[in-house]
C-alpha cells in the first residue's frame, strides 16, 4: 500500500468516528440547561458580566445616616457628597428616616444605575445619573384601596382585640384619634365594642397602611359614640357625630397617646402619699412610664415652662376660652414660655420631679376665673362647629347610609377567644 493510499484510509476512519460519536452523543443525556449556551435566536444575546445588574437593599438602621450605608456599599465619600448635593432639589438625603427602605441598582463594576429611598408610605425618591451628574426625581406609588367593614367587642383591650382580628396597632392609633374627645381610652370596660368603615391601602398585593375612617360607632360602658367622616367644605375632611356637632372637641380625654391608669383623682382631701398629710389634690394623677411624651390638651400658648417647687417640672398652657391646663412632675419640658402650641403636640416628658413617689403625670384644669376643675367631667366641653345649615340634609343622607352600613356589621365575640399579644 502507498503512502497515498494510506492516508486516504487514515482520513476515512477519522471521519468515521467521528460521526459515529456524534450520533452516540445525539442519544445521550444533555447536560443541565445552565451549563448549555443560550440559544440567541430564541432568548436573546447573553448579557456579559460586567453589564449585569446587581440589586443591594436595606431597611436604614437606627442612629445611621444615608452616608454610612452607601460608604458599607462602597461608594468614595465623594461620590456620596455630589449625590447629596445633586439632588437635594428633589428631597433631602440627610434626612432619611430610621427603618425605610433603601435600594441600590449597579453594574458588576460598580457602575451607578439607580437608587431609590422611601419618603413615606406613598412616596419614593428615584435617583439616576447621566450626563449632568445625579437627577432626583419624587414619585407616588398608585396604591390599590380596600373598604373593609369590621366589628369586634373587647375583652381585655382594644390593641389584642384588633391585633386578634388581623389588624395593626396602627389600627388602633388612628381609632385613638378619631374618638379620643367622647371616649376615656384608660377606662376601656369588657363588653365595650366597636364597628368600623376603614380603609386598607395595598401595593403590589401588599397591605402598605391604612387610610381614611369612613364611619365608626364605639360603645363604651352602654353609650353609643359615632363619628361619620363628611366633606366640609368640600375638600376639606371632617368628623362629626349622629347630630353633626364636630367630633374634636375643646380638650382630649387624656394628654397621651395611650392608655394610662389613673393612680389617684380628683379630691379636695386627699392623704397625700410622701407628706402624709390630707391636702386636696385638684388633678388627676396618670401612672405611665418614664420619658412617655405628654401632649397639649388643647391649642394654646404656654405661660410657664420651669421648675415649681412641689409640682417638679412644670408646663401651664392658658388656651383661647380662658381656660388653663397644668402638668407636673416632668422629666423633661420641650416648650418655651411665649411658643404656641397646637392640640396633640408634646411638650413634655412624664417623670418624678418635685414631691413624687414615681413616674407620673398630674394634670390639673383651671377656668377662666382660676378655679380647678375635675379633668374627668370638664375635659369633653361641646365643639363649636357643626355642620352647616345649608349642607345638613346632604350630612343626613351620608349619615343615614353609612349608619345603615354600621348597623349590618356583626361584632363577633368567637373570634375573639384566642388572647393575641402585640408585639
Amino acid at each position: 500500500m502507498t503512502a497515498k493510499t494510506r492516508l486516504c484510509v487514515l482520513a476515512f476512519t477519522a471521519t468515521l468516528v467521528a460521526a459515529v460519536s456524534l450520533r452516540w452523543q445525539g442519544d445521550a443525556k444533555p447536560e443541565p440547561l445552565t451549563q448549555l449556551p443560550v440559544r440567541t435566536e430564541l432568548f436573546g444575546p447573553p448579557v456579559p458580566p460586567e453589564f449585569r445588574i446587581q440589586r443591594l437593599e436595606r431597611r436604614i438602621p437606627r442612629h445611621s445616616t444615608i452616608r454610612d450605608v452607601l460608604e458599607d456599599w462602597g461608594f468614595a465619600p465623594q461620590a456620596i457628597h455630589r449625590l447629596l448635593v445633586e439632588t437635594r432639589r428633589a428631597h433631602d438625603l440627610n434626612r432619611v428616616m430610621a427603618g425605610h427602605r433603601l435600594a441600590l441598582e449597579r453594574l458588576a463594576d460598580g457602575t451607578f444605575v439607580r437608587l431609590e429611598y422611601d419618603i413615606d408610605d406613598s412616596r419614593y425618591l428615584v435617583v439616576t445619573s447621566g450626563d449632568e451628574g445625579y437627577q432626583g426625581r419624587v414619585e407616588t406609588r398608585q396604591f390599590d384601596t380596600e373598604v373593609i367593614e369590621l366589628g369586634g367587642r373587647i375583652r381585655d383591650s382594644l390593641w389584642n382585640t384588633l391585633v386578634s382580628l388581623g389588624e395593626s396597632g396602627q389600627l388602633v392609633m388612628n381609632i385613638h384619634e378619631l374618638m379620643q374627645w367622647d371616649v376615656d381610652f384608660t377606662a376601656i370596660q369588657p363588653d365595650d365594642s366597636f364597628k368600623l368603615i376603614f380603609e386598607k391601602n395595598f401595593y403590589n398585593g401588599e397591605f402598605v397602611k391604612y387610610g381614611e375612617i369612613h364611619a365608626m360607632e364605639f360603645v363604651h360602658g352602654g353609650r353609643a359614640f359615632h363619628a361619620f367622616r363628611f366633606d366640609d367644605p368640600p375638600g376639606r375632611v371632617r368628623y362629626f357625630d349622629f347630630q353633626g356637632k364636630g367630633v374634636k372637641k375643646a380638650f382630649l380625654k387624656v394628654p397621651f397617646k395611650y392608655d394610662y391608669r389613673i393612680s389617684s383623682g380628683f379630691s379636695y382631701s386627699r392623704l397625700h402619699p410622701v407628706s402624709k398629710v390630707r391636702r386636696p389634690h385638684l388633678g388627676i394623677d396618670y401612672a405611665a412610664p418614664h420619658g412617655t411624651p405628654v401632649l397639649a390638651s388643647a391649642a394654646g400658648r404656654v405661660v410657664f415652662a420651669g421648675w415649681k417647687g412641689a409640682a417638679g417640672k412644670m408646663v401651664q398652657i392658658r388656651h383661647a376660652n380662658g381656660y388653663t391646663t397644668s402638668y407636673l412632675h416632668l422629666s423633661k419640658i420641650l416648650v418655651k414660655v411665649g411658643q404656641g402650641v397646637a392640640q396633640g403636640e408634646r411638650i413634655g416628658l412624664v417623670g418624678s420631679t418635685g414631691l413624687a413617689t414615681g413616674p407620673h403625670l398630674d394634670y390639673r384644669i383651671q377656668d377662666a376665673q382660676g378655679r380647678h376643675l375635675n379633668p374627668k367631667k370638664h375635659v369633653a366641653l361641646p365643639a363649636d362647629t357643626g355642620v352647616p345649615a345649608d349642607r345638613m340634609e346632604r350630612f343626613k343622607a351620608t349619615r343615614d347610609e353609612l349608619m345603615r352600613r354600621l348597623e349590618a356589621i356583626p361584632v363577633e365575640p368567637d373570634r375573639l377567644d384566642a388572647t393575641a399579644f402585640a408585639g
